[in-house]
């Protein structure tokens, strides 16, 4: 299996498990909990906490499952506890306070610093005991990301994997043949090239919007041509932030922007700021997730297809976007936090979260038909070829690598006329002496 593919404050996107009785009578599947934490039976009247950064369509649903699931546990009393603004500052805080909720929403990127902040309580004894989970009842890319040390800390709630939008009518226009599952990275520049158009000095079409600086959505494009950002242990940069396959990539990106032009540059993406230009018809192909699916099947003059990424020398390669829930250390009633969480995250709440998103409960992804709606289908199918991302690798990324990378990329999209080999190479070395300085 491949290893899993944005900074604290960060948090992304669906979800879900097998009712907390998936070995039991179905009738009894959500009570386990809060029998197990009543020792005097299951009428003694438990009161869970459960944190969260949504609010609005997002809050509705988590409410509703707290509703479903309050009906069949009617001794415990669900609180969700919405912030909106500056969430993860405010579960920080609590956690420091001794005073965090039950349960409690987190975004991929920040798993193991809540792990490391002692908020995140380890969930493997509970998903291997008596009231525990099938592991195979998830997709195990999504369930991984949960993971540190082989030791689940986090249940997910939804996700997302990336996969290419394209404008169907541009692609009849241009007489290009739709992409199909199995192109590569240069069939791609070279269609790309093909759905740009120019009048006298001006692109007034480009072939693909492609992410600027961002990390995460390079991964596929790096590690497909066989380079990384990180050593898998998360200990080394140099021979891999600067190795050839990395290298061999990031010079094919930057010709996109800067030789091909196939992309609007930074000041092109300034210029039409607020404009979604996959919509207006001013891009032929996005790099995307699934976050515009809803709106873009909602607009009536936009004929799209979705297909999977392109492959490199590698292989096909994704990211995930993940956003999950965790069970405080010090919670007072954690067996039956557990049971909620199982039903929050399990089949009951992911059929609820799977209108909106991705579930990771494979039975609740059939049903809705995700496996097989061609707009659906290269998200999930993308799972199989996630790879992880280096903020889960490394406790120390975000300081180190991540931040003399970002610097090198954001120079690089300002245009800036630079060496990538040169620029890989020194970027590496920055990174392992900050890594080195920050482990002191």
């Amino acid at each position: 299996m491949k290893k899993l593919g944005k900074t604290l404050f960060a948090f992304s996107l669906l979800v879900v498990l097998l009712l907390a009785a998936c070995s039991k009578d179905a009738s009894n599947e959500s009570s386990e909990g809060a029998k197990g934490s009543n020792e005097k039976g299951k009428d003694k009247q438990i009161t869970l906490r459960v944190g969260t950064w949504e609010g609005g369509d997002g809050l509705a649903m988590q409410q509703k499952i707290a509703d479903d699931y309050m009906d069949k546990n009617p001794n415990v009393k669900i609180e969700i506890e919405s912030v909106p603004d500056q969430y993860g500052t405010k579960i920080l805080t609590q956690i420091a306070a001794n005073d965090a909720p039950d349960i409690f929403q987190i975004g991929d990127g920040d798993v193991r610093l809540f792990m490391e902040k002692g908020g995140l309580e380890n969930l493997t004894p509970f998903a291997e005991g008596s009231n525990g989970i099938n592991y195979d009842d998830y997709y195990e890319n999504v369930l991984e990301v949960g993971k540190i040390d082989d030791n689940l800390y986090t249940m997910p709630k939804d996700y997302s994997t990336l996969a290419v939008f394209y404008n169907k009518k541009l692609f009849d226009e241009a007489g290009a043949p739709y992409p199909e599952k199995g192109w590569t990275w240069e069939e791609f520049n070279d269609v790309a090239k093909k759905l740009t158009k120019v009048e006298g000095k001006n692109v007034v079409q480009w072939g693909v919007s492609l992410p600027g600086a961002n990390q995460r959505f390079l991964i596929p494009l790096l590690y497909g041509y066989g380079g990384s950002l990180i050593s898998d242990d998360g200990e080394k940069y140099e021979g891999y932030m600067n190795s050839e396959g990395s290298k061999k990539a990031l010079q094919l990106y930057h010709d996109m922007y800067f030789k091909d032009k196939i992309t609007p540059s930074n000041a092109d993406s300034e210029a039409f700021k607020g404009v979604n230009l996959f919509e207006t018809g001013k891009v032929a192909m996005d790099i995307m997730g699934r976050w515009p699916l809803t709106g873009y099947l909602s607009n009536p003059n936009l004929d799209f297809g979705i297909v999977d990424l392109p492959e490199g020398p590698s292989g096909e390669v994704n990211s995930i976007f993940y956003a999950g829930y965790g069970l405080y250390t010090k919670s007072e009633n954690k067996d039956a936090a557990w049971d909620y969480l199982k039903f929050l995250t399990g089949a009951p709440g992911s059929s609820v979260f799977a209108d909106h998103a991705f579930s990771a409960v494979k039975s609740v992804a059939e049903e809705k038909g995700q496996t097989t709606d061609p707009l659906q289908k290269p998200f999930v199918d993308g799972v199989a070829n996630v790879q992880m991302f280096p903020e889960r690798l490394s406790p120390y990324y975000q300081a180190t690598g991540s931040k003399e990378y970002s610097d090198m990329l954001e120079r690089l999209m300002l245009g800036e006329k630079m060496d990538i080999s040169k620029a890989l190479d020194e970027t590496a070395k920055k990174s392992e002496e900050a890594l080195a300085k920050e482990k002191k």
